[in-house]
């Protein structure tokens, strides 16, 4: 049940951070003067583009990262890799560094695969599916919990920073410190999944020198793997499905705010 859990807060934490500039969208466009970074629709169409684009491709390098080091490594290395995209998203001073910063965190939403393999690989098979469809629906509810959430924090900043600077300034500190939510969040998911093991019988490491598990390895590698995955029909027909609801939900997550700020 902690790789339950685990894999559950590990993904709703990465949903989080990926669509907290969304959430701070208003704030963020706003105007240099007024505090916000001055982005036009086009940068900010184009930041939430990529990072759903990063997030796709890098789920397609997450199934061989299993398979290498194992889902909780993985997983970890994924929560790990939105720490310095949202440190980026807190410094960013234009455009630029802001759709770099939501490409990196959006890496991180990759950590649907994980979830998904980690707990297939701990429960059987006559609930297995109860089990992935339970993490994955309450982690995909971290995208729906920071709409609500992140403007309630800015608000909460606000409420700190209006005493003592002027409108724009406390709009600008306030939007910045709000990265530091989710920077926490994925700390402490991070240890979280750290305190799991690989396998219901031990670390990779451990099971590999006992001699149990033998090293993970496929004819042609990893593009091997991925040259089968995409000659198979069944696999072919998920992907489609699955692209176009997904892309449906990511559109949604991105697009959401400006309707609940009106």
């Amino acid at each position: 049940m902690r790789v339950f859990w685990a894999s559950t807060v590990g993904f709703c934490t990465s949903f989080f951070s990926v669509f907290a500039p969304a959430a701070l969208g208003p704030y963020i466009k706003m105007k240099k003067e007024e505090g916000g970074l001055g982005l036009s629709k086009d940068s900010a169409s184009l930041a939430g583009n990529l990072a759903v684009t990063g997030t796709i491709l890098m789920r397609v390098g997450a199934g061989p990262m299993c398979d290498k080091f194992g889902a909780r490594k993985t997983f970890m290395i994924l929560l790990s890799i939105a720490v310095p995209g949202c440190v980026m998203l807190m410094c960013a001073q234009g455009p630029a560094l802001f759709v770099l910063g939501r490409v990196v965190v959006g890496l991180s939403l990759a950590t649907f695969v994980t979830c998904q393999v980690w707990c297939s690989q701990f429960f059987a098979s006559d609930i297995v599916g109860t089990v992935n469809a339970t993490a994955g629906g309450w982690g995909n509810l971290g995208g729906g919990i920071t709409l609500l959430v992140m403007p309630q924090i800015m608000e909460l900043f606000l409420s700190f920073t209006e005493t003592s600077m002027s409108p724009a300034k406390s709009v600008e500190t306030s939007w910045r410190l709000c990265f530091l939510i989710p920077i926490l969040l994925h700390i402490l998911a991070t240890l979280l999944v750290s305190t799991g093991k690989d396998l219901p019988d031990g670390s990779y490491t451990q099971l590999e020198n006992m001699g149990i598990k033998q090293k993970s390895s496929a004819q042609g590698g990893g593009l091997g793997l991925v040259k089968v995955g995409f000659s198979n029909t069944n696999a072919l027909i998920l992907l489609i499905t699955y692209g176009y609801c997904f892309g449906v939900e990511l559109t949604m997550n991105n697009k959401l705010v400006a309707y609940f700020n009106q």
